[in-house]
């Protein structure tokens, strides 16, 4: 979208940094983007009822994708163990859809090194605490007359608008970004990005972090700063003669 004196918003605001400074090899940035298994929560939630498929061996398993049971389900259960599954008293394995989709990331917690965790503790600790996480929000592409998604064009229009703060609007970006997406704030999930997980050379740019933080403030209950208020604003001012079909 075009200023009067012909600048695009875009040039104002850009979406995406030049990938300077990026690396595609170590753990990611904050603002930058990574492909990752993304879990897609059903409501209501699903679970694999396992159950061992015979009395003779650990390994073999079979069972039952149904809807969560409150009066049984992670409760304690009389089953036979498996082995593979590892289930313990209480624990279920639940039957969740995912796709490997890109993601922004919005925070990072290092692992704990053996040297930060009480002596003697090591032992039963490390394999909980030695990874980094990181928290990402999960990117949707924008439905096409070709394939429909939940994802509108609408939705998508006044994501771009700002008009949701739990959703941020992406252009197409090369080979990274192939379709013009939204990212969910609302879905954002901490993950180890455990393979198969990429890490992009490609981050939003300062500009844009700075309204996705706004965004965040708004979802936390918090009162946002004037410059993201003024943003807002001049956004949705400058794109909603171009939006106006879907702003209505």
């Amino acid at each position: 979208m075009a200023f009067g004196n012909g600048t695009d918003i875009h040039d104002i605001l850009p979406v995406y940094t030049d990938g300077t400074g990026l690396l595609a090899e170590g753990p990611p940035k904050v603002g930058q983007f990574v492909l990752t298994v993304t879990p897609e929560f059903g409501h209501p939630l699903q679970l694999f009822d396992a159950q061992r498929a015979n009395q003779a061996t650990h390994d073999g398993a079979s069972g039952t994708i149904r809807t969560i049971d409150d009066k049984v389900d992670f409760k304690p259960k009389s089953r036979l163990p498996i082995f593979k599954l590892n289930l313990g008293e209480c624990e279920e394995l639940l039957a969740v859809r995912a796709k490997a989709r890109p993601c922004v990331v919005l925070a990072t917690a290092e692992g704990i090194p053996d040297q930060n965790l009480p002596k003697g503790d090591q032992g039963i600790a490390r394999p909980a605490f030695q990874r980094g996480s990181f928290l990402v929000a999960p990117a949707y592409s924008v439905s096409t007359p070709s394939q429909r998604r939940a994802m509108t064009v609408t939705i998508a229009a006044r994501a771009e608008c700002l008009v949701y703060p739990q959703l941020v609007f992406l252009p197409r970006s090369g080979g990274y970004i192939k379709n013009d997406s939204v990212v969910r704030l609302d879905r954002a999930f901490w993950t180890t990005l455990s393979p198969p997980s990429e890490t992009y050379k490609l981050s939003l740019t300062p500009e844009r972090m700075g309204i996705l933080h706004g965004q965040l403030q708004v979802l936390r209950g918090l009162e946002p700063d004037q410059e993201y208020l003024d943003l807002v604003s001049l956004v949705r001012d400058e794109l909603a003669p171009e939006h106006a079909q879907h702003l209505a």
